[in-house]
């Protein structure tokens, strides 16, 4: 969902968040940083991140997102990811400034970064939310024990290589299929081009309301991407003998689920808010990141 006049405040505090390791990522941060701090707002950076300058101000990740009107990010889509996990629940938008390879998430290249100044400080932007996953996993009783959310997709993988994993899938409290294989991934559109495409999932436009449903290397003749309404509760229940498992959201911690427990996936209650400096041409991306001719 995007605002319908593209017209906002302009920021008084923004953040920036920084993959320290690339110089082009740190260049590109502290001339930001000056040109804000020029036209008087608060730059707030993250502690420990391999990247500072004088204008900003340094806080530890727990803090970083109290009081920001917009977060910028210098990285590629991991660095985007990580902001997402520090700004979603402020409700504070992010702007990728790509410095990745892929960069999908990203709203611009390096050097459209004074026009993007220009624009945000001018107030000269858009946000548009973009739905996210809430994971539970439950013990054996039924009992929550851990709770997780993603941007990208959920990852239900098994633990030990050589072995496959037989997976109970139920969709809308009702069992759909018992899949033999390495393991499922449950996707937002968002995450549709991320870990889900490269299991052969489908391409989800960001204006779709579903989840995809993609079997990871499937030990059976059933072997197709399924999409869910996201009001309808995914479960995934490992089964059978030594079916040691672990779900990861978007690529970071991996939480062990439980002899006898299970994994429940429905719509995240907040989405992440995205900065658009102008109208997103989400085809047209596609066309580009991925070399389409």
């Amino acid at each position: 969902m995007v605002s319908s006049n593209g017209e906002r405040p302009p920021p008084k505090a923004v953040g920036l968040v920084v993959h320290g390791g690339r110089r082009e990522a740190c260049g590109a941060a502290s001339e930001v940083a000056r040109r804000f701090a020029d036209a008087g707002a608060q730059v707030v950076g993250v502690r420990g991140e391999g990247w500072s300058h004088p204008a900003a101000e340094l806080r530890e990740p727990q803090a970083f997102g109290d009081g920001l009107d917009l977060v910028i990010v210098f990285g590629g889509d991991g660095t985007f990811l990580r902001a997402a996990y520090l700004a979603r629940d402020l409700g504070v938008p992010l702007l990728g400034v790509n410095v990745g390879r892929l960069g999908f998430l990203s709203e611009i290249e390096i050097p459209q970064v004074p026009t993007m100044v220009e624009r945000i400080t001018g107030g000269r932007y858009q946000v548009e939310e973009r739905m996210t996953l809430a994971v539970q996993v439950l013990d054996a009783a039924g009992a929550v024990v851990e709770t997780r959310w993603a941007l990208n997709e959920a990852s239900i993988e098994r633990t030990v290589p050589q072995r496959i994993i037989l997976l109970e899938l139920g969709v809308g409290g009702e069992l759909f299929a018992s899949l033999p294989a390495d393991g499922i991934i449950c996707a937002t559109p968002t995450g549709s081009t991320a870990y889900a495409f490269s299991a052969r999932g489908p391409i989800l436009s960001p204006l779709v309301e579903a989840f995809v449903v993609v079997p990871v290397a499937p030990h059976s003749l059933f072997d197709r991407t399924i999409v869910v309404d996201p009001r309808e509760t995914l479960t995934v229940r490992p089964v059978g003998g030594d079916n040691t498992c672990v779900v990861t959201t978007d690529g970071r911690e991996s939480v062990r689920v439980p002899d006898g427990g299970s994994i429940r996936i429905v719509r995240g209650e907040r989405p992440v808010l995205m900065a658009r400096l102008g109208a997103f041409h989400f085809y047209r991306r596609v066309r580009t990141k991925f070399g389409l001719p």
